[in-house]
Parts: structure tokens; sequence; C-alpha cells
């Protein structure tokens, strides 16, 4: 048993499958079969299987029985996630699940090694998925609109296709904004001097718009056979995209127009807590380059889940660092800084509006 703090690990082996089981991607017998002889390999070289201790995963997706004096003993919280286990495998091996599951309470543990053996001969172990997990699709919505190329792709290039089409409408924006101030100009100089000209409704932002939209839609469409598209969005990125748009003419009541509806949304530091992939990791910079410019606790309050632990090392600041998304779990998600020869680990937790840092660590002090 490891006497490991809790933030130095993701998740809870139970809470990672009940958001397993949510999730669209179904446990493979193979996962389920790495946990279950992790587990029970556990159980059996605990110290003391009636001390308190939890069962939880590290960001490679080991399982790892940890210390918690509060909690379930070692050989209740070891049969808990088995019966998880036995409930989300297929119903051609969960017998041996269950029988495994059985003999924690029934038998010692040399009947274990034997049904271990013989879950091994049947199952082929895998590698835990830890994410992204998307929510599973209700039975009864409607199939997704999806081209042959789509359905063929692989699920990472997918992923990355998703990914691009979030990004489009901002692009789209942009696009029109711009052949909008164009128009605008246009009219400016071809009008005779001393006539005024009037804005009254007529087909040209129509136009423009349609252009705008398609020029858009052929620039993305380029963008998608390249193949090679990052997921990580900067700050200077995220920037350029917001001051593209430019702000609308404001209209006479007169002209029925009405404000621009082109507005920048303003965010407390750590972004929006709906975040996709791009997004968290723009987020994730925003937070830690905010953290590592304070000089004292009141700064950093705001932007930590609770207050930092004495010996936690400062954060690298991400202007100056590399910054990768290594885990994102929907509430919860884990960074990596790297500069130079130095890395961190980050875990960062969604509050209601933001995300927060939960923890720092140097990669030495990561599991191994």
């Amino acid at each position: 048993m490891h006497p490991v703090p809790l933030d130095t690990t993701i998740d809870t082996v139970i809470g990672y499958l009940r958001r397993r089981r949510r999730s669209a991607l179904p446990l493979t017998a193979g996962e389920a079969a790495t946990l279950a002889v992790a587990v029970v390999r556990g159980c059996a070289a605990a110290p003391s299987r009636a001390a308190g201790a939890q069962w939880r995963i590290t960001a490679e997706g080991r399982p790892l029985l940890v210390d918690d004096p509060g909690g379930d003993d070692v050989l209740e919280a070891s049969v808990a996630v088995l019966n998880d286990l036995t409930s989300l495998v297929p119903l051609d091996v969960r017998p041996g699940f269950a029988r495994l599951r059985d003999a924690l309470l029934t038998d010692p543990p040399p009947t274990w090694d034997t049904l271990e053996r013989r879950l091994l001969s049947v199952i082929e172990p895998q590698p835990i998925v830890l994410g992204p997990l998307s929510p599973a699709v209700p039975d009864d919505a409607p199939p997704p609109n999806v081209s042959g190329t789509d359905a063929e792709l692989p699920p990472f290039l997918a992923a990355v296709r998703a990914a691009l089409r979030r990004v489009r409408p901002r692009v789209l924006f942009a696009g029109v904004g711009a052949a909008v101030v164009v128009l605008v100009a246009a009219m400016t100089v071809t009008a005779p001097s001393g006539e005024p000209v009037a804005a009254g409704p007529s087909r040209e932002p129509a136009a423009a718009e349609e252009s705008g939209v398609e020029t858009s839609g052929a620039g993305a469409g380029d963008g998608e056979q390249d193949g090679a598209v990052s997921s990580h969005v900067t700050p200077a990125a995220e920037g350029s995209l917001s001051t593209a748009v430019p702000a609308e003419p404001a209209t006479d009541s007169s002209d029925g127009g009405e404000p621009g509806s082109h507005q920048a949304s303003v965010t407390p530091p750590g972004g929006s807590s709906e975040t996709a992939s791009g997004d968290l990791a723009s987020a994730a910079s925003t937070v830690l380059s905010s953290l590592a410019a304070c000089t004292d606790d009141v700064c950093a309050a705001p932007l930590r889940e609770a207050s930092a632990d004495p010996a936690e090392p400062a954060p690298l600041d991400p202007r100056h660092a590399r910054l990768d998304v290594i885990d994102d779990f929907g509430g919860l998600a884990v960074v990596r800084l790297t500069e130079g020869e130095r890395g961190q680990y980050v875990t960062l937790v969604r509050g209601k509006d933001r995300w927060l840092v939960r923890s720092v660590r140097d990669v030495a002090d990561q599991p191994s």
C-alpha cells in the first residue's frame, strides 16, 4: 500500500468506472482484466486487509492502492472494484470476473492466483483508456449526418476534425465582419462628394455574408484535407480570433437596424467551464500564466481550488514552457508543462465558471 497523497492521482477507480459506464466508449474485457489483476494482486500484497484504503488511478492509467484511514478496508474496496468490473464486461466473460470477485470474500489468496491465471488464459490484458470520454448518445437520438470519409476515419483523426469544426464559427464571424467593412469602404469611395450615402435595406450585406460563408467553408475544407491540425490553441491564437471581429457600425433607429451582435465575451482567468481539448489548453495556459505571475497567497487564492502545500513547487510559466493536455475527464484535467529538461504535471478542476489549479508536481514526484 502506498502512503501517496490523493492529489498525485487523478481519480478513484470506482469514479473512473462510473464515468466509463456513462460514456460512449464501452469498457473492453482486456481493460477489465488489467484492472482486475492489479486489484487482486494489490489486495494480496497489502500488509493488512482490514486497514482503510482506496483504489485510485494515476495519469498513466495505473491502479494504485493508497491509505485512506476513514475509508473502506482493503478487502471491501477491492471487492467493490471487481463488482463494478463484473457488471461492465461482456456477458461471455462475466462469469470469470464474478468468480474472482467471490473468491476474495470466501477463499484464501492461493485460490485467487489460480482464478487469475484462468482469467488471463482467455482474455488478453490491454492498456486502460483514460479519455476523453464523451457521453453516450441516447438510443432515440437521430443518427448524425456523417459522410463516408468521416465514417472511415480513425478515432483520433475524427476527434481532430470535430475540433476543427468547433473553431469554424469564429472564423466565419471574422470573415463576415471583414466583408461588411470592405463593402462600407467601397460605398464611401464611390459615392459622389457632398451626397451622403443612405444606409437603407439592401441585398449587399446578404451577398457579402454569403461570400464570407463560401470563403470560410473553402478554407476549412482545405484545412481538413491537410490532415495535420493541432488541438492545442495558444492564448495568442485565441486573441487573434477575437480581435479579428470588427465592431459593427451603429445604425439609426429609423433604419430598423439593431446594434451589432458580435460582442466579446469576458471570462475570468481559467476560461469557460465548457471546454473542448483546444479550449482546455487555452484556459489552462491563462490560469497558469496568471498563477506564475502571482507573488503572494492573496493573488493566487482565486486561481486555486485550495491553498498550496508549502512543499509544492511554483508552476512553470506557459509563456515560456510548452503546455500539453494529458487527460481531460470533463470536470478534472491533467496537463504537462515542459521547459528545457524540467517538467511538471498540473491537475486542474473545473469550478462553476472557470478552471482552478488543484496541485502542481514536478515530474520526478509522479508515481512511476
